[in-house]
Order: structure tokens, then C-alpha cells, then sequence
């Protein structure tokens, strides 16, 4: 049974982790997202749920999906695979729909 508890937890676990691989205090975490630091705080500590604007925010900022908060075991990343990943994106941005079929056939042989 899935309590509700448990999500504030996984989602604030998940929260400090991203936090902590940038090696951002919450004081700073909050202040580059426009939010308060007892905020941070209270997510963290799973005594408060994310709203969904706080959460936009944090997925912006941390260029993950949404739903990785609420991941049992998230994928790593380091703050080195972040910037790659957002580099990524930024680059994709500019490609037309034929150059992203190619591109993506070309990744999907990688993965063979």
C-alpha cells in the first residue's frame, strides 16, 4: 500500500540528493529557483509536498523530468552527465524532424 507519507519522502530524498550532487546548500538551492529556503527544507524532510509550480521549477533547474522526484531508486547522474544532457537538449533544439529520425536511428544502433 502506497501512503502518502512515502511519497513526501522519496520526493524529498530525491530533492537533496539533485542538492547535494551540485553541492548547493538549500539557502542557495532556494535562491536560484525563487523559493524559500523552509521550503527546501520542508520537502526535503518530507514534511511538506511540492507544489507543481515548485516542482517545474526544480526539474528546470536540475534538467531532469518531473517525475524522476518520485523515482524509489533514480538513475545517478553526476553534475558532469547534467551538463551533457542539457547541452544535448540545446543543440537538439535547432535540429529539423529529419535530422532528429537520423540522429535517432543512429543512437538506437549504439544501444543494439
Amino acid at each position: 500500500m502506497v501512503k502518502s507519507s512515502d511519497i513526501r519522502k522519496t520526493v524529498g530524498n530525491n530533492l537533496k540528493r539533485l542538492r547535494n550532487s551540485k553541492k548547493l546548500s538549500q539557502e542557495k538551492l532556494a535562491e536560484l529557483v525563487d523559493m524559500d529556503r523552509e521550503s527546501i527544507s520542508s520537502i526535503e524532510l518530507g514534511r511538506s509536498f511540492v507544489s507543481s509550480d515548485s516542482l517545474a521549477k526544480l526539474a528546470n533547474f536540475f534538467n531532469v523530468e518531473p517525475e524522476y522526484f518520485f523515482k524509489q531508486k533514480p538513475i545517478e547522474h553526476s553534475g558532469k552527465d547534467l551538463d551533457f544532457k542539457k547541452e544535448i537538449n540545446r543543440l537538439l533544439s535547432g535540429f529539423t524532424s529529419d535530422e532528429l529520425i537520423l540522429l535517432y536511428k543512429i543512437t538506437a544502433s549504439f544501444k543494439s
